[in-house]
């Protein structure tokens, strides 16, 4: 029997659909929303930088525990249809980098729209895709190498 692509079991899982993520995603927008607005005069894009590394990880963090015994129900069902750790992995980071990228559009709207340099905007992007997804999938990697996950995935 042939194993199933990687390609279903990372992109079912990639889309934020659920309420907590949809409520991260409120919750860093009205921070990148308000940042974005309350530049009046001069900003220093620096500032923005530290202000998504500051609120983005922990929402993210946040948003993938809240849901924790529904997402090891979702992650054996994955294991058992063929996927691995980095497959699960993968798909979580995805999802948050989506979260980030989604959340902090106001602020990447409008130093596309001024004069930022590419390589500055280019930078933050890349940041807030690794911050994000690397603080939603965290908590998976935690709950995939657990001995009651193992335990329940042998039963």
């Amino acid at each position: 029997m042939e194993k199933p692509s990687w390609t279903p079991i990372v992109l079912s899982g990639a889309i934020p659909r659920e309420a907590t993520d949809l409520l991260a995603i409120l919750v860093i927008g009205i921070v990148a929303l308000q940042a974005s607005l309350a530049a009046i005069g001069p900003t220093i894009p620096e500032s923005r930088l530290w202000l998504s590394l500051l609120v983005v990880p922990p929402t993210c963090a946040l948003a993938s525990v809240s849901t924790t015994t529904r997402r090891t129900k979702e992650e054996l069902a994955l294991f058992a249809y063929g996927g691995s750790g980095w497959q699960i992995l993968l798909r979580y980071f995805i999802r948050g980098a989506i979260i980030a990228l989604l959340a902090f559009s106001p602020v990447l709207l409008q130093e596309f729209l001024t004069t930022t340099p590419m390589l500055e905007l280019a930078t933050t992007v890349i940041i807030l895709l690794f911050a994000g997804g690397l603080f939603y999938s965290l908590p998976s990697l935690r709950r995939i190498r657990s001995s009651s996950f193992v335990e329940h995935y042998k039963s």
